[in-house]
C-alpha cells in the first residue's frame, strides 16, 4: 500500500486537529503530526505486531518507542481519527447514473456488522453504517457496543433520502421515523413484523395477499400501519412469487437455519420465503417492478461490509482497552474510505451488477 498516496489525500487542516485532539501532546520522539499518521496509516493497512511497529519506528529515524509507548499513542488518534472521518466521509468517490424515474433521490443503503475482539472475554462492537449507493460514499457510521440494535434511528435522515434496507430495519419504529423525517424507503419486511390493515382498519393477512403474486409481474397490495398515535399511515408492498429454483433454495436456507438455532419457522411464514416483498411508501407512479429492482441495488453495501472485512481486516480486531479499541475501529475506517477513493476511477455502474 502506497502510504504516501493515502497522506495526500487527507483533508486539509488534519495536521492541526492532530494538536487539537491530543493525539500529539508532547513532542518525543515522534515530534509531527505527518509522522504520527505515517506510523498509524503502516500499523492500520500491513496488520504489524506492536513490536514490529516498535522496529517501524526506529527505522523511519523517530528514535526508541517501546511498543507500550507506540500503543498508548496510538490509542490517543481516535479523534483525531474521527475528525478526519467526518471530512473526508461525504465527499463522492464516483458517481453512478440513476434510473430515470428516480433521479431526484439520494439512495441511501442501511446495514450493520459485528465485530468480534481476540481473546478470552470476546466483547462484541457494533458499526452502523450508511452509503450513498450512486456515488459509493459514506453518510454516517456510528460504532456501539452490541447492545444497540440495528435500527434507522441510529442515523440522520433527509427529505432526499431513498432509504434501502433489509428486515431487521423494517420496524414501526423505524418507519414511524422515516414518515416524521420526510424519507421515503424500501424495506426488506418480515412476516408478522408488526399488523397490516386496510382502510377500514381490518387486520390482513400478509400470505392471503402474496398468494395473489405470480412470477411474471410484481403486484401492488395497498395496506396500513397504525403508528404510535394511534393514526393509520398508508403503505405499500410490492411483491413477486419466486421461481421454483429461488423456492427450492430458500427451503433449503430455512432447513439449515433450522437445525442450527433448533426451532421451526411456523408454516405460514415458510410459506412467505416464497415470495420477494418490500414494503414502501413511495408513490404509484413508481410501479411495483421497479421498486423490487431498486431494493436489489442494497447489495452495494454488503460490498462495502465485505471490503471492510475482507481487505481491511476489520474483524480482526485486538484485545485492547476501549480507547485503543475505539482508535483501531475509526482508523479502519479511515483507511477503508481513503483506499474507495483511490478505487474511485473505476467505472461501473450498480443497476449493471445485478
Amino acid at each position: 500500500m502506497n502510504i504516501e498516496k493515502l497522506l495526500e489525500l487527507l483533508p486539509r487542516g488534519y495536521e492541526d486537529a492532530c494538536y487539537e485532539t491530543k493525539a500529539i501532546e508532547r513532542r518525543r520522539n515522534i515530534k509531527s503530526p505527518m509522522d504520527l499518521m505515517k506510523i498509524c496509516l503502516i500499523y492500520l493497512s500491513q496488520k504489524c505486531s506492536l513490536l514490529e511497529m516498535s522496529e517501524t519506528v526506529y527505522l523511519m529515524g523517530m528514535g526508541k518507542l517501546s511498543d507500550v509507548a507506540f500503543m498508548k499513542r496510538f490509542a490517543h488518534c481516535g479523534e483525531w481519527f474521527r475528525w478526519i472521518l467526518e471530512r473526508i466521509a461525504p465527499q463522492k468517490i464516483i458517481e453512478y447514473k440513476k434510473p430515470k424515474s428516480m433521479e431526484k433521490y439520494t439512495f441511501v443503503a442501511f446495514d450493520a456488522s459485528d465485530i468480534t475482539e481476540k481473546g478470552a472475554t470476546k466483547r462484541i462492537w457494533r458499526l452502523h453504517y450508511a452509503i450513498d449507493i450512486f456515488t459509493m460514499s459514506s453518510l454516517e457510521y456510528k460504532i456501539t457496543d452490541e447492545k444497540t440494535g440495528e435500527s434507522l434511528t441510529n442515523f440522520t435522515l433527509k427529505p432526499e433520502y431513498l432509504i434501502l434496507g433489509d428486515r431487521a430495519y423494517a420496524s414501526k419504529t423505524g418507519i414511524e421515523y422515516c414518515v416524521e423525517q420526510g424519507a421515503d424507503f424500501i424495506l426488506r419486511i418480515k412476516n408478522k413484523a408488526f399488523k397490516l390493515y386496510n382502510e377500514d382498519r381490518k387486520e390482513l393477512i400478509l400470505l392471503e395477499k402474496l398468494n395473489e403474486a405470480n412470477e411474471e409481474k410484481a403486484i401492488d397490495i395497498d395496506i396500513f400501519m397504525e403508528n404510535s398515535r394511534k393514526e393509520l399511515v398508508p403503505l405499500r408492498i410490492c411483491a413477486l412469487k419466486k421461481t421454483a429454483e429461488e423456492i427450492a433454495k430458500a427451503q433449503k436456507r430455512i432447513h439449515r437455519s433450522n437445525s442450527k438455532k433448533q426451532m421451526e419457522l411456523s408454516e405460514e411464514t415458510a410459506k412467505t420465503h416464497e415470495y420477494i416483498f418490500v414494503i414502501t411508501n413511495l408513490p404509484k407512479d413508481i410501479c411495483a417492478d421497479d421498486v423490487l429492482e431498486t431494493y436489489r441495488l442494497r447489495w452495494q453495501i454488503e460490498l462495502a461490509f465485505k471490503r471492510l472485512k475482507s481487505i481491511m481486516n476489520l474483524g480482526d480486531l485486538p484485545k485492547r482497552k476501549n480507547d485503543g479499541v475505539i482508535a483501531w475501529l475509526h482508523g479502519k475506517l479511515m483507511v477503508a474510505l481513503l483506499l474507495e477513493k483511490l478505487l474511485g476511477e473505476m467505472d461501473f455502474s450498480p443497476s449493471d451488477q445485478t
